[in-house]
């Protein structure tokens, strides 16, 4: 069980090896889609996400998580096998939503799973430092296959997604190697039917868990905005990279180096942290996004590209940080499940919102589109914030929870 954690980095890089991601627009275009239906094709992965989010982190909770990511892995690598072959809006339609039905067993599980595994060898305390190492594999997994994936595009614009099918393949026989650990409380075999029975009852647990404590709630609300704001920012990257003059075949290395630079930061989660605590930490997220967002709408040049740095600081430390505040406070047996509802938040305010994004793009020059992302992210914060003050001044102080962490 100890070689898990080194697997889980191998797994989660292998995991995250689009060599398409970085002319992902660009391949829709040659196939004669327009950004308005890029974006709706990435609502229709967003929204398979977000309804089988809870399910499948529910189900890895009741049959293992091993056999969760063996199953995403082989469903995502199959996924971009079917849109290589495509030219038709139906087919790129389907193969979004297997990539979105799989891409769900990975999210929640393989969090789970390390952290468990941590719990089992008396390393719990260590979990946010192995999940920003985590975190940093995925980026540095984009940071190396991009660059390949642009290469490849250059002789085949379809390359790149039959290269990351075959990457992705590759997770899931990594994940055969992983040791599952025990689940605390549970012992035996447990029949098909009551893991299934036990599985809705672990969704119907998780969600009453979620709206009974107010702390997870507004932590499941601030996730659901700043992975909205990020995933926002990241697809107007390629569009403004082409705005501003950037030669295509410079996309993928550009691309990897907003990666490379977040794989370094992710790796510095834990000690940023613990240095910054909770508020600080929670405040800078969404203030980073709303500069990058007035910046890059401001100054349109080459050099401004640079400004997408900025995002890529929350981008890598959202999902190590608040993971690690989300298990704080959630029982092992429910806890790859309710990390999933976290997900599923997120997945849903994108789904939401990412066919509007196209229209802002198509109708309003890129500039405003930006500024317009920054006045969302200013409002939902201020919210929230608001929300944070109240609910946390009614509950009072938790038990077991430091002041730190206030």
């Amino acid at each position: 069980m100890e070689k898990n954690v080194r697997k889980f980095y191998w797994y989660r890089l292998t995991k995250f090896s689009l060599f398409h991601i970085a002319i992902l627009v660009l391949f829709y275009q040659e196939r004669g889609l327009s950004f308005s239906q890029i974006m709706i094709l990435q609502s229709v992965y967003y929204f398979a996400k977000v309804l089988s989010e809870v399910p499948t982190g529910a189900l890895a909770d009741r049959v293992g998580r091993k056999k969760a990511l063996v199953l995403g892995s082989l469903c995502h690598s199959f996924a971009y096998l079917l849109i290589f072959l495509s030219h038709s809006l139906v087919l790129f339609i389907l193969g979004e939503i297997i990539a979105g039905i799989a891409m769900s067993f990975a999210y929640g599980a393989d969090s789970a799973l390390a952290y468990d595994t941590l719990k089992c060898l008396g390393k719990s305390d260590q979990y946010q430092k192995v999940e920003g190492n985590a975190n940093s594999m995925r980026h540095l997994g984009f940071a190396i296959f991009a660059p390949l994936g642009g290469l490849l595009a250059t002789v085949n614009m379809s390359l790149p997604y039959l290269a990351s099918s075959i990457g992705i393949f590759f997770s899931g026989l990594i994940a055969l190697t992983l040791v599952e650990p025990p689940a605390e409380g549970q012992s035996g075999e447990e029949s098909t039917s009551s893991a299934r029975r036990k599985s809705y009852h672990e969704i119907r647990r998780s969600l009453d868990l979620l709206m009974g404590n107010k702390r997870i709630l507004w932590l499941v609300l601030f996730f659901s905005v700043i992975f909205l704001a990020t995933r926002l920012g990241f697809w107007t990257y390629q569009p403004y990279m082409k705005l501003v003059g950037l030669p295509l075949s410079l996309f993928g290395i550009v691309f990897a180096a907003f990666h490379l630079f977040s794989a370094l930061v992710s790796r510095q989660a834990d000690r940023m942290e613990r240095l910054l605590k909770e508020k600080l930490m929670l405040l800078m997220m969404p203030i980073l996004l709303v500069v990058s967002f007035v910046l890059l709408s401001r100054f349109l040049a080459l050099w401004a590209v640079s400004f997408i740095l900025i995002q890529q600081v929350t981008t890598a430390l959202h999902e190590p940080v608040l993971k690690t505040y989300i298990n704080r406070h959630t029982p092992s047996q429910v806890r790859a499940t309710m990390l999933s509802v976290q997900h599923m938040a997120g997945n849903a305010a994108f789904a939401i919102f990412a066919p509007f994004l196209g229209s802002l793009v198509d109708r309003f020059r890129l500039e405003n589109a930006l500024l317009i992302f920054a006045l969302v992210v200013i409002i939902f914060s201020v919210l929230l914030w608001r929300c944070r003050i109240k609910w946390l001044r009614s509950v009072g102080r938790q038990p077991g929870q430091t002041e730190e962490a206030r």
